[in-house]
């Protein structure tokens, strides 16, 4: 009986670990706003809310499912409108700075440290998100367009 209350309470901390909360600018215990679980990501706190986007590793889709509609294209550094590997790029990810359009020196929209999105360029600038564990830079952009 200890081990199976012991089983089910590691896997109720899992299930709870494996979702990434989206806060309110900077702060730990800030309202959340969205919850990400490495496919979905939800509208408020909690895995029964409101499916805002589908991930598959390559195209981001609008609300819950496989075959909706494809809004965005993700190759690991430019981010496309729609669906397709050769469409208008909307912006660049350069391992820290999120860019508008396609290129390594266009402007600079926001900063990711790894926790905080920041808005504009720099370590030091207004905080829009603070993010709890791992996001796709997709799915950051994607909040903030």
């Amino acid at each position: 009986m200890k081990t199976l209350s012991f089983y089910t309470i590691l896997l109720f901390s899992l299930s709870l670990s494996g979702q990434t909360f989206i806060r309110e600018g900077k702060g730990d215990y800030n309202t959340v706003l969205y919850t990400w679980d490495g496919k979905y990501l939800r509208q408020g706190k909690g895995v029964y809310n409101d499916v805002l986007l589908t991930w598959d590793n390559k195209y981001i889709r609008q609300g819950k499912g496989n075959y909706n509609t494809v809004i965005t294209t993700w190759d690991g550094k430019y981010l496309r409108k729609g669906k397709g590997d050769y469409n208008t790029v909307l912006y660049s990810w350069d391992g820290k700075y999120i860019r508008q359009g396609k290129g390594d020196y266009n402007t600079v929209l926001y900063t990711w440290d790894g926790k905080y999105l920041r808005q504009g360029k720099g370590d030091y600038n207004k905080v829009i998100y603070t993010i709890t564990g791992k996001v796709p830079t997709s799915v950051l952009i994607h909040l903030v367009i």
